[in-house]
């Protein structure tokens, strides 16, 4: 396990970032004490999602500057309405996680404008894998966490994508052809680091330009 440069706020934060980049694993070991509340638990997620102010009823008796964590908060954006009343109201400090940003600015939720930071959580850095840090495998296969300790690298980020493809672009809707994606996607992976030309992803992947330029 790899520590991480990134410090423990002082105040309430989003804290966003792509799946595997150990986010979960962070919070555990900054707020071992805090109340958790696992939206990837789908009952959870549902009961949360049915009864938001039960969240302000659970909470209200923490002493003010009690830290209280939700995982995935995307999963129930209503909660961020009960998040700014316990702020305001009980002072206690959240740490909102999630893996897509996205997705609750689309929809236009209470993003608490001056009452809770963002931050990001990326891939592992040169500097925290310190002497455990290969360029050759870091610019082959990324510095995922799991990525650099799988024995199979390459068969990790293919379950990595599939993922990405099932719960982050055909879940929340982001296109309506999944298949066209993954070949735009593919083909966009194979010119990382060159001059990006949508005219020829586009002729390579079989959509339109347009499209290419809105998958990006």
């Amino acid at each position: 396990m790899y520590a991480r440069l990134l410090k423990k706020p002082s105040r309430s934060a989003f804290l966003f970032g792509p799946r595997g980049t150990g986010k979960s694993t962070w919070i555990r070991q900054q707020f071992p004490q805090a109340p958790l509340y696992d939206l990837l638990d789908t009952r959870e997620a549902l009961r949360l999602s049915a009864a938001p102010d039960a969240l302000y009823r659970e909470l209200a008796g923490h002493p003010a500057g009690s830290w209280v964590v939700i995982d995935e908060v995307q999963k129930a954006p209503a909660l961020l309405n009960e998040v700014h009343r316990l702020i305001e109201g009980k002072g206690l400090r959240f740490i909102l996680s999630g893996s897509s940003a996205r997705q609750l600015r689309r929809g236009g939720v209470n993003l608490l404008a001056g009452r809770a930071v963002t931050t990001s959580l990326f891939p592992l850095t040169s500097a925290e894998l310190s002497s455990d840090f290969n360029p050759e495998h870091s610019l082959q296969f990324g510095t995922l966490p799991l990525a650099i300790d799988a024995d199979a690298a390459q068969d990790y980020l293919r379950s990595y994508v599939e993922t990405y493809l099932v719960q982050e672009v055909q879940a929340e809707a982001l296109t309506r052809d999944v298949g066209a994606f993954a070949r735009f996607l593919e083909v966009a992976a194979r010119q990382n680091a060159q001059t990006t030309n949508a005219t020829a992803i586009a002729r390579d992947t079989g959509v339109n330009r347009r499209t290419v330029e809105s998958h990006f």
